[in-house]
């Protein structure tokens, strides 16, 4: 059996634990499962789901009162990004993606 079937599997047998209302030694039990492979896959596969989504993108809409003062004001390498409370972000294009994941999580925090 692969990874990913025995990832599958796993996945199937906690959305079936999670309905069942049994304690995790009981599902285990029931379905001849050795209850610490359960708590790994648990544990494993509730940490994909949840960095599938901080890895998202949240779509922006770039809007301005002045265009005009917009395009001039703004370096081509330079994204900035306000907000009306008056919280704004400026990063440069060639900024590592990894660098912004600590401060978007922050900015999700705050907003």
């Amino acid at each position: 059996m692969s990874p990913h079937q025995k990832d599958a599997d796993m996945k199937a047998h906690l959305s079936q634990w999670k309905k069942s209302g049994l304690t995790q030694i009981a599902y285990c039990n029931e379905h001849d499962i050795k209850p610490h492979i359960f708590s790994y896959y648990k544990g494993k596969l509730n940490r994909a789901d949840s960095s599938q989504h901080s890895n998202s993108l949240i779509p922006v809409d770039l809007i301005s009162n002045n265009s005009a003062v917009l395009s001039s004001a703004i370096d081509p390498e330079t994204i900035k990004l306000s907000h009306r409370n008056g919280f704004s972000l400026e990063v440069k294009v060639s900024t590592e993606l990894s660098s912004l994941k600590p401060l978007l999580n922050l900015v999700r925090s705050i907003t």
